[in-house]
């Protein structure tokens, strides 16, 4: 193993996994957040799916765009580099609710949010974000009180 920083096993993975050819999905062997494979390089956190699409298809775009899948199993842990694109975030929205991935929303109320708020150190946000259908940073927005603080209504982001 090579120690010399930028070339750590995940962007040595991804790499020798450039030219894969099969249809068949891809899956990232190392960690996951919430199914999606990441790996650090250079001292940034990085997604496998985002870190493949660049390297075969090159640079986002635009910063709006972003690594979709055609097979639907991102969440699965894809990276097959025949399986990413880059597209915008309907774009990438209209894929997921093509191939049933998409979570409606969670309309929360005060009530719902006192209890985000009891929750907080008691189990990961990650966890709460799945029990009430919101993201983990809305999680994260209520627990320090920038989002449905107490009496304050806020418009919160779908997963």
């Amino acid at each position: 193993m090579s120690n010399v920083r930028g070339n750590g096993r995940g962007i040595r993975w991804l790499r020798a996994h450039v030219g894969y050819s099969g249809d068949d999905c891809l899956k990232w062997p190392f960690s996951t957040v919430d199914g999606y494979g990441n790996f650090g390089h250079l001292g940034r956190h990085c997604y496998a799916h985002r870190a493949m699409c660049e390297l075969v298809n090159g640079p986002a775009p635009s910063r709006s765009h972003e690594a979709a899948h055609s097979c639907g199993n991102g969440n699965k842990g894809c990276v097959n580099p025949r399986h990413l694109d880059w597209k915008t975030k309907t774009g990438n929205q209209l894929d997921r609710v093509a191939h049933g991935n998409f979570k409606t929303r969670t309309k929360l109320t005060e009530e719902l949010a006192a209890e985000i708020r009891a929750l907080k150190g008691k189990m990961p946000q990650r966890e709460i974000a799945r029990l009430y259908g919101i993201s983990r940073p809305n999680v994260s927005l209520i627990h320090t009180g920038n989002s449905w603080g107490e009496g304050r209504v806020r418009f919160t982001h779908g997963t």
